[in-house]
């Protein structure tokens, strides 16, 4: 009897012990902090960084030492003004602070045709992992970058990305 009592009760507390992380998990804040910003590109140049720091939030540095996961969302991207040629453009992302000389490309090349504007229009990620490592810092710097002769275009971004915390961290 002993025993089965002991059994019992070992597997009681390997349950309650088990059965903490679902309510840990359970108690998971997710939040979103969005950026907007306009990258002027014109001819085959790097724009200036764009940094972003996600203390400036104030969920962020609430919850900064609680951080489960974050992730970018998405970037959306229009095209509003294109007085230049037909041309590319990317986005580079690296180190919050760094030269563009050190930064990687973090979406597929945008073409564009002379005189062609376009919508809100989503990323193709081809390095979405490195982007949101450089957050788990909380900051980053991002680039676009422009090329072919003639280039003019203005380039809105949104920038969306989820926070996950967890005060019980």
């Amino acid at each position: 009897m002993k025993k089965a009592l002991a059994v019992l009760a070992a597997f009681c507390i390997f349950g309650f012990i088990s059965g903490c992380g679902n309510i840990k998990d359970a108690m998971d804040i997710e939040f979103d902090i969005t950026y907007n910003h306009i990258f002027t590109l014109q001819g085959s140049t790097a724009t200036l960084s764009y940094d972003i720091n996600l203390e400036d939030n104030d969920d962020y540095r609430r919850y900064k030492d609680k951080i489960r996961s974050i992730h970018v969302d998405y970037i959306h991207y229009s095209i509003t003004s294109n007085t230049g040629g037909e041309g590319t453009a990317d986005f580079y992302a690296g180190s919050y602070g760094s030269a563009f000389s050190t930064a990687t490309k973090v979406a597929q090349t945008i073409r564009f045709a002379a005189g062609e504007t376009r919508g809100a229009t989503s990323v193709e990620w081809i390095n979405q992992g490195f982007l949101e490592s450089l957050l788990m810092s909380g900051k980053l710097s991002l680039w676009a970058v422009a090329n072919g002769s003639g280039v003019d275009i203005i380039v809105p971004v949104v920038i969306k990305v989820e926070v996950t915390v967890n005060p019980l961290e």
